[in-house]
Parts: C-alpha cells; sequence; structure tokens
C-alpha cells in the first residue's frame, strides 16, 4: 500500500498535489495519484501534526491482518483539541462583520460545533464579547473592514483571527496579509497576535478546536458530551 504524504510549507518544497502530479513520470501517475490512495498534507504545527501522523498510522494499520475488515480506526493522542469536548462556560457573542466575507460561515460551524456560543452578524458590533476577523485572499477587499478592526482595537474588543488555507475557500499564503492591509493596522500591531489556521478535511476539526480556545471554551463538565459528539462526526466526516 501507499500513503501519500504532500509537503505543505513552500520553503520545504511543497506544493500543490497537481503540481507534484506533474513532475511525476507519466507512467507511474495511475498507480499513484488515481488508485484512491489515503493522502494527508504534513504539517509541523504540533497540534496538526498529530492529525498526519494519525492518518499515516491508520492506513498502516488498516492493511494489516487484524483490521483488513474495518475501513476506520477510531485513533486519538491523550490532551489532542480535537477530542476534548468544549464549551463556554459564560456567555459569549462572536461578531462576524457582514464586510468580511466567510467570517458568518465560520462562526456559525463553531458555534454549531460548541454550546453557548451565540453570532451575530449586525453592522456593528454591539454586544458581542470578541470579533471574528477571517483571513484570506479577498480580505479587505471591503474599506469598511479595515475601520471595523480599527474601532474595534480602540474599544479593546477581543479579536480572534483565522487564516484560511483551503484554496477551494480563497485560502492563500500569510504573507498575502501584509499585502493588503492597510499600513496602520500591521503598524499598530494587529499580526501581533496569533491568526489560527483553518485547514480542510481531518485537520479541520482542530483549527474549529483552537478558534474555540480562543474565544474561551473550556473543557465540560462531566455529562456534557454534546459539543464531543458533534467535533467526533466533524472528525469522521
Amino acid at each position: 500500500p501507499l500513503v501519500l504524504v504532500q509537503e505543505a510549507d513552500p520553503a520545504k518544497g511543497g506544493a500543490t498535489l497537481q503540481a507534484l502530479r506533474g513532475e511525476c513520470p507519466e507512467d507511474l501517475q495511475p498507480d499513484i495519484f488515481e488508485k484512491g490512495w489515503t493522502h494527508t498534507i504534513y504539517m509541523r504545527v504540533v497540534e496538526f501534526q498529530r492529525v498526519s501522523l494519525k492518518t499515516i498510522v491508520e492506513a498502516v494499520l488498516l492493511c494489516s491482518p487484524n483490521y483488513l475488515n474495518q475501513t476506520s480506526l477510531p485513533l486519538c493522542v491523550p490532551g489532542e483539541p480535537e477530542s476534548q469536548p468544549l464549551a463556554f462556560a459564560k456567555e459569549t457573542m462572536l461578531w462576524a462583520s457582514p464586510a468580511n466575507a466567510g467570517a458568518m460561515e465560520l462562526a456559525n460551524e463553531i458555534a454549531a460545533t460548541f454550546p453557548n456560543l451565540t453570532v451575530s452578524t449586525a453592522e456593528a458590533p454591539g454586544p458581542a464579547t470578541h470579533m471574528l476577523l477571517y483571513l484570506n485572499e479577498d480580505s479587505f477587499s471591503d474599506a469598511r473592514l479595515a475601520d471595523q478592526v480599527q474601532q474595534a482595537r480602540k474599544d479593546k474588543l477581543k479579536i480572534v483571527m483565522a487564516h484560511e488555507n483551503d484554496p477551494d475557500l480563497g485560502g492563500c499564503e500569510f504573507g498575502r496579509m501584509f499585502e493588503v492591509t492597510p499600513q496602520e493596522l500591521i503598524a499598530d500591531g494587529l499580526y501581533k497576535t496569533l491568526a489560527r489556521s483553518c485547514f480542510p478535511g481531518r485537520h479541520h476539526p482542530v483549527s474549529l478546536a483552537l478558534l474555540a480556545k480562543d474565544l474561551g471554551a473550556t473543557p465540560a463538565r462531566s455529562g456534557s458530551v454534546a459539543s464531543m459528539s458533534r467535533l467526533s462526526a466533524s472528525i469522521a466526516e
């Protein structure tokens, strides 16, 4: 069996799967890229790296005699964020500005996964406790967003940033943010705070869990398994 492990970092030779296929001899391409082999992107941030390693281990185990009749294995690593039942213990409202395309969808996904989070898509933050700044190739194309971010920082409204990495959702290298973000926001230290990476596929539940923690989610009390069930379903998909 083969396990396709794709390098994600361009600085380390990373490329799209299409580009890597183009570099492969044509006679080998069907056997490598068209047989449905397990594929994972190798990450170096530890929370995401665990997912990559689990995917590799699972693919190998499923080819071993003890697991030939199974299609998946419930592998987990103690302490991994995607396996923790998280919830918001106090009232939390996340503002997703209409000027920030994609923010509403991500905010609603977080709220659907972890209990007790309210999402606002009003023109202004109002009683929101946090602002979600969703970063992709189209960020700041709406001039209103820069003014809103600037005002949020002035008002001490906590901003949680999510950096999209899925090309289908406008994902891009983070360096682009320094090209499209107004210079006054950069100079004011907007990006001194870590932006959470949003990855697709099996890495996506980790992104959601880390964002939830940034918003104040904590391990749910024993007996509260709603968020765990939803996140487990997300991992399975």
